[in-house]
């Protein structure tokens, strides 16, 4: 996890393997290939258990297990062609030695496992033993090392590996489930040490000890020398890294020129489908590019070599960004444009349709030397804005067809870009690349092409909204549609769309496309594919949801029941008993080591759901829980800190009058205040080493919360807090022309357009602001960042993070002025949301983030759109906001 944003990144997809339509965790894989199970049990005394639940490892105890809580685990990899000779070699030593281990489940995790997609930290590990101490440790390690001499597995990045073995690896870690939850919800592996201490069992993609522990096998290491690979080229950053190896900016002391360094490890990527390993692939991409050398559009190779047991490319450093970066930047995508005017759009059009003659020609020469690329797609494209020029990019699953034999077939395709959703598996085509480029073309216009491999049906409605939205001609539309069709001439499609540029006029905005009966229906069939769900589910809180729940906990409002059940009861007027009955019971059961006390992600928005529903006993007992947690002081935003806590006990004092809770909101005020920094704009916050803008996690959700405070109590000091912190908001804040616009934060200079980090977030506090103060400033400050957002898009349909969100502010904007301009607004980003929904036989359901799976979770599911198309029907109040 990374950031305040808490996103898995690259590991996301391992959220999608489970099931097709939603997000899960690998705890939820059910393996259909008994055969390590039945060969393990084939080799079991009676007496011994062996796990038979779901997941992707079988564990296996003995009938006295001894097993400490903590100490040196020793890791077994193995190629899948070895894996069952490596359970008859070692299996038996584990039994003779009665030690508790366990296995990778079945033949597809192992080809998972020892894949790329693996966290660096877990990838190659095929069993997992736990000695019961260093003797056992030992002696294990030398019987373990003769039985497996003869095989060879993928280097496991996390631990130490025995001298002289292949396969046997350790590092020191917990051996039982041990965790603390944190702050975020994540619940974190801790381990005891011998000392008493109680340390985070950190998963690191290195080799590390806890300070106090020694290593069995090996003396201390000096510190490593300054990295020169080959004795020629010195490391200067690391570009990027995976399970098979890292990407390097390095300097090429021979010429004193940059470069870039490729690595490749060996065994990673061995997979039943494709016996070629990264070190292969590497191989392949180095003659590939040596083919294409003459043609201009590829890094020149500078070296290939292997050192220890890696493989290493070296390339000239290429100038230019990838597309899939350039694409966000404001001075080229259209989508960030409020009002763009007709120079705007031939300006964007004109870059777009420059870029697209350029990819075009430099697919044509590859072809030309007989490579077919096959994963095409914009993060493999770099674009230099100030030449024009393009160069392609990571050519290891490309193939030569005058080189068959030579050139590993790999199935490695970007979603949404190559084969269409639900083809066979096949070697792709040159006429796949073709199909490909338009799809990157697209991808420039309105970047959601992962989204089309859930639902390409949903790609030419979406395309020709934007498009007549933005201006753009419909010629454009037909290249991105039909280019890569083989009866089409995409030259003749490209002049077309270049001869519509000189017409493009300023587009008027389009009205609204729903009735108010309409956007009911809408709301109805959301809530409708919930219940829908609910009355399916074994477990009613076992909902579609964003794949942060897996990772968390299931009842919070952001991703779990809670936000849902208040969605239902908004819409509905009612929540199903099942869900409710499962809510209640479930909120009995929170404590501080499970579930965090803050407002999104744990006990205080959960009660604040059941307090809102009529269950007020089960509510306050929650609340007291929260209250105690040793966690409040850690975090001082609205999304998991001590601001939310304090909202959420100002929601209650509002509704009991019990003055506990608005001493408990003073006291969370004062705990904030103090984790707060000054300068001379105004009082800020640092939240995990950032400056974050907006609601979520920035000066406005503090500032809010102080605003409540201040209302309640009449107080002046929480006042003058929250004008400090909204002042340092509004000096960060970045103004062009008649529009203020949010940066990210202090680091990203990126402007975020969202409810939970950026503008629509600033300006609903601002408004609120307003409201309470009657100062003009605030109310300035919305409409700039209303002017701001309007005809923005956003990859997401979500509440917190996309169109939603900005949605819910232009509510907001006709609440707190009146103006009917707001509303029409509102209801355009409903047209635009609606682009992504998915009609199901019960209702209708939306992408959630990262567009791969569907969620109905308030943050990023269909619940938070449906609340913001029930606020807009109604001028009701934002959840777990307005009181």
């Amino acid at each position: 996890m990374h950031g305040i944003d808490r996103m898995a990144g690259q590991e996301l997809f391992l959220f999608t393997i489970t099931h097709p339509e939603r997000y899960e965790g690998l705890d939820a894989y059910r393996s259909a290939k008994p055969e390590f199970r039945e060969l393990v049990r084939s080799l079991l005394p009676d007496g011994w258990m062996l796990g038979e639940n779901r997941g992707i490892w079988s564990s296996v105890r003995p009938p006295a297990d001894g097993t400490p809580d903590a100490g040196f685990k020793i890791h077994v990899s193995s190629k899948h062609e070895d894996a069952k000779a490596v359970l008859e070699a070692v299996v038996p030593i584990l039994v003779d030695e009665t030690v508790a281990f366990k296995h990778i489940v079945d033949p597809d995790l192992l080809d998972l496992q020892n894949s790329s997609i693996m966290p660096a930290s877990s990838c190659g590990k095929f069993i997992t033993i736990y000695p019961r101490d260093r003797d056992q440790l030992g002696r294990l390690m030398r019987r373990l090392h003769e039985a497996t001499r003869s095989v060879e597995g993928p280097y496991i990045l996390s631990d130490r590996r025995y001298e002289g073995s292949k396969v046997l690896f350790y590092r020191y870690g917990a051996f039982k489930s041990a965790r603390h939850v944190d702050v975020y919800g994540e619940a974190r592996p801790t381990i005891r040490c011998p000392d008493g201490r109680t340390v985070e069992d950190a998963r690191l993609p290195y080799f590390a000890l806890p300070e106090g522990i020694d290593d069995p096998f090996q003396e201390p290491a000096e510190e490593p020398a300054e990295p020169i690979l080959k004795g020629r080229f010195k490391a200067l950053s690391a570009m990027g890294s995976s399970s098979k190896g890292g990407v390097y900016r390095c300097l090429d002391l021979a010429t004193s020129a940059e470069v870039v360094v490729k690595e490749a490890r060996p065994l990673v990527n061995r997979v039943v489908r494709c016996r070629r390993d990264a070190v292969d692939c590497l191989r392949n991409e180095y003659r590939i590019l040596k083919r294409l050398e003459a043609t201009g559009v590829t890094p020149r190779v500078v070296d290939f070599f292997q050192e220890w047991e890696h493989s290493f490319l070296v390339t000239e450093l290429a100038a230019g960004v990838p597309l899939s970066s350039y694409r966000a930047t404001e001075s080229f995508a259209i989508l960030l444009q409020a009002d763009p005017s007709a120079d705007d759009i031939r300006r964007f059009c004109g870059e777009l349709l420059a870029i697209a003659r350029k990819i075009v020609a430099g697919v044509r020469a590859i072809h030309g030397c007989g490579v077919v690329i096959q994963d095409l797609a914009p993060q493999n494209i770099l674009f230099a804005p100030s030449s024009g020029q393009v160069t392609f990019v990571d050519f290891e699953s490309a193939y030569c067809d005058h080189e068959a034999s030579e050139s590993p077939t790999l199935p490695v395709r970007t979603p949404g870009f190559a084969a269409d959703p639900g083809a066979e598996p096949r070697v792709l085509t040159a006429q796949d690349d073709r199909r490909a480029v338009t799809r990157i073309l697209g991808d420039l216009v309105c970047p959601v092409t992962t989204f089309f491999a859930l639902a390409p049906h949903c790609r030419k409605p979406l395309l020709d909204h934007v498009a007549r939205e933005k201006g753009i001609p419909e010629p454009f539309v037909r290249l991105i549609m039909e280019g890569g069709e083989p009866a089409q001439d995409i030259d003749a499609l490209l002049d077309e769309a270049g001869r519509s540029v000189e017409g493009i006029l300023t587009p008027g905005p389009l009205l609204p496309l729903r009735t108010v009966g309409e956007l009911r229906e809408i709301v109805a069939r959301i809530a409708g594919y919930v219940v829908g769900e609910i009355d399916r589910a074994v477990d009613p809180l076992d909902l579609p949801v964003d794949y942060r729940r897996c990772l968390t906990n299931k009842l919070s409002v952001a991703y779990g029941a809670a936000g849902i059940a208040l969605f239902l009861s908004r819409a509905t007027g009612e929540v199903p008993d099942s869900l409710l009955d499962r809510l209640v019971e479930e909120a009995s059961t929170m404590d501080d080591r499970h579930y965090p006390p803050g407002l999104y992600m744990g006990m205080s928005g959960v009660a604040w759901t059941l307090l809102e529903l009529g269950r007020r006993e089960e509510a306050e007992k929650l609340m007291d829980v929260a209250a105690a947690s040793p966690l409040l002081r850690d975090n001082a935003d609205m999304f998991y800190g001590a601001s939310g806590w304090g909202l959420a006990n100002l929601y209650f004092f509002d509704r009991l009058g019990d003055e506990r809770y608005l001493r408990n909101a003073t006291e969370a005020a004062l705990a904030v205040e103090s984790k707060l920094s000054e300068a001379a704009e105004g009082r800020y916050y640092v939240n995990m080493g950032d400056v974050y803008s907006g609601l979520a996690h920035g000066a406005a959700g503090i500032a809010y919360f102080m605003l409540k405070l201040h209302q309640i109590t009449d107080q002046e000091p929480p006042l003058s807090c929250a004008r400090a912190l909204m002042a340092y908001e509004m000096a960060s804040a970045e103004r062009r022309q008649a529009s203020v616009l949010c940066r990210r934060s202090a680091q990203d200079p990126t402007v975020y357009p969202y409810w939970r980090i950026g503008s629509a977030g600033v300006g609903s506090v601002a408004l609120r602001m307003h409201a309470a103060l009657k100062d003009e400033r605030y109310a300035a400050l919305a409409r700039e960042i209303a002017h701001g957002l309007r005809q923005r898009y956003c990859v997401y349909p979500s509440n917190l993070s996309g169109m939603a969100g900005l949605g819910n502010f232009f509510v907001d904007m006709h609440r707190f002025t009146g103006a009917d301009e707001y509303l029409t607004e509102a209801r355009r980003f409903v047209d635009r949301i609606m682009l992504f929904a998915l009609e199901r036989p019960a209702g209708i359901v939306f992408p959630g983030e990262g567009l791969m799976r569907t969620s109905t979770d308030h943050g990023t599911g269909s619940s938070g759109i449906g609340a913001f198309i029930h606020r807009l029907l109604t001028g009701s109040g934002i959840p777990y906001l307005d009181f």
